[in-house]
């Protein structure tokens, strides 16, 4: 019988230099769990699960945060793409990409960001960012290993998104 998912419990733990994972079958059960959607497994530290807090705790998105792990594919300033998980685009973005489009892309990390992207619907049904993705990277100063976290709005006639590098 396979194993279903952890449950992890924040409020026990004690030190700054202990992790707290989470992921697709690492589930946690504090206020800001069922605001996010962790794409990969991330291990978070104390100043990770700071930021992370603090955001949610300001903001409570309609559609909840994707977080993740950043990797090598993420960052290739030449052909870098974000791609997100197949349940995070069915469960939350399927509706916005029944054609690509591009959409707005903020961030205010270190230096502000603002570009378009073009986000759509592959089909191995993962929404990917592709255009100007790399531009992002850049600005953000996103690196490989670093944790972002997304923030997905309906603006006013668009899907949009602000990332956010959660502190190191």
């Amino acid at each position: 019988m396979a194993a279903g998912p952890s449950y992890i419990n924040l409020s026990d733990s004690k030190s700054d230099e202990e992790t707290w994972l989470r992921g697709p079958t690492i589930y946690g059960m504090e206020f800001f769990d069922k605001h996010c959607h962790f794409g990969n497994e991330v291990e978070l530290t104390k100043a990770n699960l700071d930021h992370l807090k603090s955001q949610v705790n300001d903001y409570k998105p309609q559609i909840p945060y994707y977080v993740c792990k950043m990797g090598k594919t993420t960052n290739n300033l030449t052909r870098g793409k974000m791609t997100f998980n197949k349940e995070y685009t069915e469960e939350h973005l399927k509706n916005y990409l029944t054609v690509p489009t591009t959409i707005p892309i903020t961030s205010n990390t270190n230096a502000w960001v603002g570009t378009r992207v073009r986000i759509n619907k592959v089909a191995t049904r993962h929404a990917v960012i592709t255009t100007n993705w790399p531009d992002v990277v850049m600005g953000a100063e996103i690196k490989d290993g670093d944790i972002c976290m997304f923030c997905f709005y309906d603006g006013t006639r668009e899907l949009g998104c602000f990332v956010t590098r959660l502190s190191n």
